[in-house]
């Protein structure tokens, strides 16, 4: 290698650390989802400065189903904060008074957007990398918020097969995630990263083993988490079983 080459190797070598460094270091949200009801007067996400000794700016706001930034009928505060290195701030979501012309009888999705800020380097030819967090927001009228914490409304999912196509219908009145569908024994027959169902709504995909009897669908809950359901299909027909066959 030439000392030109060996140069600019080296050159190469400092940008990327600098690269990865800085992508390693910002403000993370705490969480993948954030709900707010109808009884909530708000809904709040930690923000955490991941640097230990740098202060980022945390600008945040609200989009709506189609990406658009609004401020009614939800809105965050602050709308821009300072987060020092290793301290940890909180977005605030808020109702406005268009709340009450959202649905009643259903859910209604919306986005949280986070976007750091880091501050102007003190060096020449530094590349910055500034990220940004989006998570679904939803809505939940007080209608229809659940009794329990615990309670699974994914179980009344129904797919309905149709050669190497399935229709998963979904008659809640919430949105629902299916992060994939597997055999019994194990191996996928959906090939999607996740699909997500409108409430009261069907939805049609593609799979790669129509003749299953018997899968298990991985789903998001409130939390975050993925725990799955087991269905077992009579005809075209697919049901999750009873919550005693579950375990």
């Amino acid at each position: 290698m030439s000392m030109t080459s060996n140069k600019r190797y080296w050159m190469g070598v400092m940008m990327l650390a600098a690269v990865s460094s800085a992508a390693q270091a910002g403000v993370s949200l705490d969480r993948t989802r954030l709900i707010i009801t109808g009884k909530d007067s708000s809904a709040s996400a930690n923000l955490t400065n991941t640097s230990p000794d740098i202060p980022f700016l945390a600008q945040s706001w609200v989009e709506d189903s189609k990406g658009n930034k609004i401020t009614s009928p939800l809105v965050v505060l602050p709308p821009l904060q300072r987060i020092n290195g290793g301290q940890k701030g909180i977005a605030r979501v808020t109702k406005t008074d268009g709340i009450n012309q959202l649905p009643q009888d259903r859910e209604s999705l919306f986005y949280l957007s986070v976007r750091e800020i880091p501050p102007k380097p003190d060096k020449a030819n530094v590349l910055q990398l500034a990220m940004q967090s989006r998570i679904k927001l939803f809505y939940r009228p007080t209608a229809i918020i659940p009794k329990t914490k615990s309670e699974v409304w994914q179980d009344q999912v129904v797919f309905q097969k149709n050669g190497n196509r399935m229709t998963a219908q979904n008659p809640t009145p919430y949105y629902v995630t299916i992060i994939g569908l597997s055999r019994s024994g194990g191996g996928k027959i959906t090939q999607f990263p996740g699909i997500m169902i409108d409430p009261k709504s069907s939805l049609d995909f593609s799979v790669t083993d129509g003749s299953v009897r018997e899968f298990s669908m991985m789903y998001v809950n409130d939390y975050g988490g993925h725990p799955d359901l087991k269905y077992r299909c009579e005809g075209n027909t697919c049901k999750a079983l009873p919550p005693s066959q579950q375990g």
